[in-house]
């Protein structure tokens, strides 16, 4: 009992490959090395370099029994041959296996110097393996830099390391480098099964898909899980995933999709409870936060359109992506990048945290928590289409019906006043935003939505500059000639710095070129008929009353509302709170020049004043310091 337990052999050593055929995952490698072996092109040092159990020594070996095989040097070595057999029992005298972090000093350097120059004892090279080779001391790298330049014909120098970077660049531009990369899931899958198959262990395909995935792409670690698995196989002979996720402390994709289920459910308390349970059993929270992210980025993988390229959802197996779909069908691909940047933040913080369990349940507690949001395009649609609603028939508000005092039922009409006078108007929200909710219709009313095509295509490349356009330009196309109409003064500006870029996407839509002009004509009728100044105080100052204040007539609420600013308009008496007139005030009525208008502008009081009447959307100016005579005249140009 006691010798059969000594010369019991792990999975890794017992099924090491035994020929580069055998050797998964290191196709571009193992492809690179028998073309080079079958022509006689054989480097006398090589690097090979990559993570933990992913080929490196057991490439280095067979390369070596390649070398020194008797039909050698072969692609194929036969493995009956005395070199074959010593290689594989480590036990050759020609073929020398060093520890770069036991031998690492000059010492050994000046040791391996030495022994070069005698010729191997019976095989054809003398080979020397060194692993973790970037352990070496700067001294020993420098010993061996013309060995690993001009080695004797009958030397091969075979470096393995995991951290290339470590190793200085006189070395590395010595060595003929290969690099070995991560095993993909579906070659370590199938290499399990093979080795369950071969050990007669019965694997539920789950718990396998469970280890590969846990491998994270080296093989050696796989077949480590996979031994501790069969250690843990219950009485009939046969391993569970949730065995497997118990002995590796992990969570099962089951568990890991009902916690997702619960976060798209806005289930906090479900969420926390998973989280907690998971705890309680002793799961790695930090690998149940890279699974978390891990199924976030395949939700968000399941609302893309189906395509032939390679997906990650290839890998998993087919009942599992069909409850991602399901789950991902219930969120939009918004919610889902939210969700995942989330994740991928709260993720550093937990590696980084000596409390990864508080950060991962405050985590999740705030992804269910999370309401949904409406990106910028749709709410300029919501917006463009809500001032195209028409507006109530009667002039007057209703009346408030009870509870709310006096001062406020009167603020409202003023409000509503200036939201149909400045031709805004505020989106009344109540509860959560849905960010897939349909759009509004848009309702017609006086103004005409035209050239509604060339609008939807403005839309689909410049979404801002088509929001701008829904609101204050009007468009008439006349042959090659774009008229752009600005239904406002605020907004010609905008409209004027973007008449290429409107000229380029019209000439790109109609597929001819096309001119635009823009048109201010109802604008400064507007402004001269609708605009009165009236003054502010004694200080020399102005304000501009709304358009639709002055030209609206009829409308009660508007007069009403102009009156109430005329009269707030007038001069106050200063009081122990008010400040009296600054002498930067009086400055302005005496300043002509650009410079002395900065300096007004620039007085903290005339900012304060500048700024609370800014605030209520009203256009302020400082008149012409004309003659007296000239501004009683009227002349325009004076105010």
């Amino acid at each position: 009992m006691a010798e059969s337990l000594t010369t019991h052999l792990v999975l890794a050593r017992k099924w090491r490959p035994e020929r580069f055929s055998e050797l998964v995952g290191q196709e571009h490698v193992t492809r690179t090395l028998s073309e080079a072996l079958k022509r006689g092109r054989i480097a006398h040092a090589f690097l090979f370099t990559g993570i933990r159990g992913v080929g490196k020594t057991t490439a280095a070996r067979i390369l070596a029994r390649c070398l020194n095989c008797e039909k050698g040097p072969t692609a194929e070595p036969c493995g009956e041959c005395a070199a074959c057999v010593e290689i594989r029992g480590g036990r050759s005298l020609d073929v020398s296996e060093i520890d770069g972090a036991t031998y690492r000093k000059i010492e050994d350097a000046r040791a391996i110097i030495e022994n070069l120059s005698y010729r191997p004892a019976r095989d054809r090279f003398k080979i020397y393996i060194i692993d973790e080779a970037h352990q070496l001391t700067d001294s020993a790298f420098n010993a061996l830099l013309k060995t690993l330049e001009e080695p004797p014909p009958h030397v091969k120098f075979i470096l393995a390391t995991t951290e290339p970077q470590k190793m200085p660049e006189t070395i590395l531009s010595r060595l003929q480098r290969y690099d070995f990369r991560r095993i993909p899931y579906a070659t370590i899958l199938e290499r399990l099964k093979d080795l369950a198959r071969r050990e007669g262990l019965e694997v539920e395909e789950s718990a396998l898909r469970l280890l590969a995935r846990e491998a994270g792409g080296s093989m050696r670690d796989a077949e480590r899980m996979l031994e501790t698995a069969m250690a843990t196989a219950t009485a009939s002979g046969k391993v569970t995933e949730a065995e497997v996720a118990s002995s590796l402390g992990v969570a099962s994709r089951t568990t890991v999709l009902k916690l997702a289920d619960a976060i798209l459910e806005k289930n906090a308390a479900g969420a926390l409870a998973h989280v907690r349970e998971l705890k309680s059993r002793g799961a790695n929270l930090e690998s149940l936060g890279r699974d978390l992210l891990e199924t976030f980025r395949n939700l968000a993988v399941a609302k893309l359109p189906a395509s032939d390229a390679d997906s990650p959802l290839d890998d998993i197996p087919d009942h599992e992506v069909t409850e991602l779909k399901r789950l991902a069908a219930g969120a939009s691909s918004r919610d889902l990048m939210r969700l995942f940047r989330l994740m991928a933040d709260s993720q550093e913080q937990i590696l980084r945290s000596p409390y990864p369990d508080l950060l991962l349940e405050m985590a999740v507690v705030r992804m269910a928590s999370l309401a949904a949001v409406i990106d910028a395009d749709e709410l300029l649609r919501a917006i463009g289409s809500d001032k195209t609603a028409a507006p109530p028939a009667s002039g007057t508000p209703p009346a408030p019906s009870g509870g709310g005092s006096s001062s406020r039922g009167a603020a409202k009409p003023e409000a509503a006043s200036k939201e149909q006078s400045s031709g805004a108007r505020r989106l009344r929200v109540e509860g959560e935003v849905k960010a897939d909710a349909p759009l509004r219709h848009e309702v017609q009313d006086n103004s005409p939505r035209e050239l509604p095509e060339l609008r939807d295509f403005i839309r689909g490349r410049r979404a801002a500059l088509a929001g701008f356009m829904e609101q204050g330009a009007g468009l008439v196309l006349d042959g090659d000639l774009l008229t752009v109409t600005a239904r406002n003064d605020i907004y010609v500006r905008y409209l004027n710095d973007n008449k290429t870029v409107i000229a380029e996407l019209a000439s790109e839509h109609l597929g001819r070129a096309i001119r635009v002009e823009l048109s201010t004509n109802g604008v400064a009728k507007l402004a001269a008929a609708g605009r009165a100044t009236i003054p502010l105080g004694g200080n020399g100052l102005t304000r501009e009353l709304p358009s639709a204040a002055a030209a609206d007539t009829n409308n009660p609420i508007a007069t009403k509302n102009a009156q109430k600013e005329t009269a707030a308009s007038k001069p106050v008496e200063p009081t122990g709170e008010i400040a009296p007139t600054p002498p930067a005030m009086d400055a302005a009525r005496r300043a002509a020049t650009p410079e002395e208008r900065q300096a007004v502008l620039a007085d903290p009081a005339v900012r304060r004043v500048f700024d609370t009447l800014d605030a209520r959307l009203v256009e302020l100016r400082i008149p012409n310091l004309a003659p007296a005579s000239a501004r009683e005249g009227g002349d325009p140009e004076s105010r």
